[in-house]
Parts: C-alpha cells; structure tokens; sequence
C-alpha cells in the first residue's frame, strides 16, 4: 500500500471557475504567440517534429494550442512513485496531501548556530533526520552543496548520499548534467524519483533542464515541472499574471515530456515570489507566496495534473517566531487548498539555508495541519450519545471509562515539542522553550537513528556510478566511498 499521508477531502478554492479558465487560455495564447525558449538541440527537434513553430537560430518554440491540449490529456491524474521501501511508495494526485523536507544551500550547526556548507557526512546525518520525521513523506535532499567534493559532481554525490541514508522517494535534480547519472543509480536501487526540471523565467527551458526531461521522462520518472518566476522582476508584478506564466512555463515543459513518453507522470509545482520593490530581494516569507500556491494547487486539478509547492519559505535568517508565522501561515493555506506536495520542513531565508531544529519544529505543525485536514469524525461510536447518558451529570465525569481509554491518544493531537506541563515542572525540567527542545531531538536523532542499509552489491554500484562521474567530469579514476 502506498503512504497515506493526510487528505484533504474539501478544497478551498480562492479562484473562481472563471478565473481559472482565464489564466489557463492566457498560459496558451502566451505559448502559441510568444513561446518559449528551448535551449536543447534534440528538444528542438522533438518539438518541431510534433508541429510546433521553431526558430532554430533563436531556439524559439511556438507552441500549438492543440497540441498543448494534446500533453495535458496525456498525463494521468493519479500516479505512484515507487519508494525503495514499498510501504514508503507515494500515491501522486487526488485527495492525498504529502508533506516533505525543503533544501538549504548552508546548514545550521546544532552545537554553535553557526551556518557552514554540509560535508557528504552531514548530509548523511541531516538526511536520517529526514527519514526519521513521520511527517516527511518524501525528501528534496536537505543541501545541495558540499564544502568536501567538487562542485562539478556535487549534485551526484548529494543524490547518491541520500539514497544512501533514506528509504523514502526523493527529488532528483539537472543540474549540471547529473540527469543521466541519477537514472543509472535509481536503475541499480530500483525505486524512482520524482526528476525536478526548473524552468528559467521567463519562458525558457535551460539546456541542462531539457535534457532532464529526456533521461526521467525516458526512464518512466514522473517529472517535477517548476516554474519560479519572482513577481516584478522576472515576472509579471500581478498574481493573476505571474500565474499566467507559472502555468505557461508548466505547460511548456509538459509538452516536452508528453512527446518523450506520453502518459508520463507530471506534476505541476509552483515557486512563484515576489520581490520587495522596497530592497529588492525576494520577499519569499510573503502570505502572498502561500495565496499563490493555493491558487497553483486549484489551477492543477483543473488541468488534471498533481500539484506541489517548493516552499513554504521565509525571510527568516533563524528557526524563530518570524520563520514559525511565515513557513506556517503558508503551509495551511495550501494543505487547505489540496496541494499534493508541500515542502514543508527544515528551509530558512528562502534556500539559504537548512535547519534541524526549525525541521523538528515544522514536523509537529505539520502534525497539527494533517489533523486540520483530518476534521472531526463523525459516527456513532465518536458521538458517543449512549456513554453521556450513562456518565449524567455532576459528580459523573469520563476518566475512569473505557471510551475514553480507547480513544483519547487518537483523537487528540500529542505534540513532542510544545511546552504543555504546568510551571512547577516545566522549571523542574530546566526551563526549556520549544527551540531548545527541538535541538535535542534533532541532536539524538541524527546520532541514533538508522536506515536499512543498502545491500553491499547496490552501495558497490553506487560508488562505481560516481566513480564513473568523476571520471566523466574531472578526468580522475575512482571515487571514495562516504556513508
């Protein structure tokens, strides 16, 4: 059976059917008269070959409204992404919300606070933290740089350290070509990834994105279609604009991966932001951010197509009350809509950097927003009308009774990291707020908890696999292995 994860059985629209037709014709007639710019050689053949309009010289490509049609008719609804543990499996599309772990390009260090890029080490450790969260249900690696391996295999070593250090799907990347390499290794795990293809807004499909699509499309990877564009900047200064593009970029990379492999699954990601005119950086703690990715999650089903958003984020330079208010206000908002994915946990200062603490935090929300979705239940043995007619009224009371015994730990939520005890012995037990009781757990997880190793023939393939993308990148002859 596939990951429950939580559901979100009624979703709540912000856009009206209207408003959503509109974007969406507006994404194709943004595609059939303005296009997009595919920076692939065979893309561009692909695409020419099924009908679209291209400027070879400008790598330009005009896309038929037809055949836009055509890919979103293609893509299934509901899909499964398999998990090299099958009761970790994900089951895409539909009702189900999962939540899952947010990138940093720096770590947090638990001892001193301080930020530093990870080493492979500490990628190992921050990932068993990931595996250990019951509410991250899939993983976009925590760093995607390394202070201890070149920077032309990075993304290599990051995907190969968390395959290692997890039994739960992950995100694989196209940065830099590592595409092809990350097929091979899902080939020897057997388990498949959700392939991430970021477009560049606006409107254009990076060479190394492009050739994502073909090595995960091609191999049966559901692709991870992102479009970002920053509001104002590279993107329209309006929401209903910046959807237009976001769903345009989509659309355009769906295409693509339709005509690779058509009835591949395809999910619809938003990362839309705006920037703060005022300092022009990108406001990514914005209750704007999180209005957008409801708003993605409604243009989805519209489309037919699962959803998901790289965020919530914040401005936030610290696991504190800012991160907890921006990351959490967001995360409801789209949970509430019927995101399919929401990267819910461990991210500060947009991607700057990854926290354990904030990831522990961000596990018991979303704890709390998994039992928002959840609602009352409502039936007989939960009305419970027959016990209060026995119980009556005062001196009667519930403790004593059987019902309550058999159902307090399921319909209450019990969180591990809110101060809950009485003053007397929240002194008693050193005076510790919620962050310093996140360190602890964060602390004793990564040093404590353990992942079903890979069997020695796989890990064997695996360092063979990077070996062979240092030689292929760096001219050298082997690799180390590291966790």
């Amino acid at each position: 059976m596939p990951l429950a994860g939580h559901t979100c059985k009624k979703p709540c629209d912000g856009l009206t059917q209207e408003e959503v037709e509109r974007i969406c014709r507006g994404a194709l007639e943004v595609l059939a008269e303005a296009g997009m710019v595919v920076a692939h050689p065979k893309a561009l053949a692909l695409l020419q070959e099924a009908g679209c309009g291209v400027d070879q010289a400008a790598q330009r490509v005009r896309f038929p409204r037809d055949l836009v049609q055509w890919a979103i008719a293609q893509s299934p609804e509901t899909f499964q992404q398999q998990a090299r543990n099958p009761d970790l499996t994900l089951n895409w599309g539909g009702a189900t919300v999962y939540f899952g772990a947010f990138p940093g390009f720096t770590s947090l260090d638990l001892a001193t606070g301080e930020r530093r890029v990870s080493t492979v080490e500490d990628l190992a450790r921050l990932s068993r933290l990931c595996d250990a969260m019951p509410e991250v249900h899939t993983i976009c690696q925590p760093t995607p740089h390394l202070s201890d391996k070149p920077p032309e295999v990075v993304m290599e070593w990051v995907l190969a350290t968390t395959f290692r250090n997890t039994e739960k799907t992950t995100m694989g990347a196209a940065f830099g070509g590592c595409s092809k390499w990350v097929v091979e290794m899902c080939t020897v795990l057997g388990q498949q990834v959700h392939g991430s293809i970021c477009m560049a807004s606006p409107l254009t499909v990076p060479v190394d994105q492009a050739q994502g699509v073909l090595d995960y499309a091609g191999a049966g990877h559901p692709l991870h279609l992102l479009s970002g564009p920053m509001r104002g900047a590279s993107g329209p200064a309006t929401m209903a604009g910046t959807l237009v593009l976001q769903t345009a970029e989509i659309l355009g990379g769906h295409v693509l991966g339709q005509l690779v492999r058509p009835g591949n699954g395809a999910i619809y990601v938003g990362y839309a932001t705006p920037m703060d005119m005022r300092l022009g950086t990108m406001a990514s703690g914005s209750i704007d951010v999180g209005i957008m990715g409801a708003a993605s999650g409604q243009i989805a089903r519209y489309l037919g197509m699962p959803s998901a958003v790289f965020f919530p984020m914040t401005d936030a330079k610290l696991p504190d009350a800012q991160a907890s208010y921006e990351r959490h206000l967001q995360a409801l908002l789209c949970a509430q809509a019927g995101v399919n994915h929401i990267m819910a946990l461990g991210g500060l200062e947009n991607e700057g950097a990854f926290s354990p603490e904030q990831m522990v935090i961000d596990n018991e929300v979303c704890g709390m927003i998994g039992k928002v979705l959840e609602g009352i239940r409502v039936d007989d043995e939960r009305l419970a009308v027959d016990l209060i007619k026995e119980v009556g009224p005062i001196p009667g009371n519930y403790l004593g009774k059987e019902h309550t015994r058999r159902h307090w730990k399921e319909d209450y939520f019990l969180p591990k990291v809110s101060v809950r005890e009485g003053y007397d012995a929240w002194l008693a037990g050193g005076s510790k707020g919620v962050l310093e009781r996140a360190a602890e757990i964060a602390s004793r997880l990564m040093a404590t908890h353990q992942v079903a190793p890979l069997s020695p023939e796989v890990d064997r393939e695996l360092d063979r696999i990077l070996a062979a993308v240092e030689a292929e990148k760096l001219g050298t002859g082997g690799s180390s292995h590291v966790n």
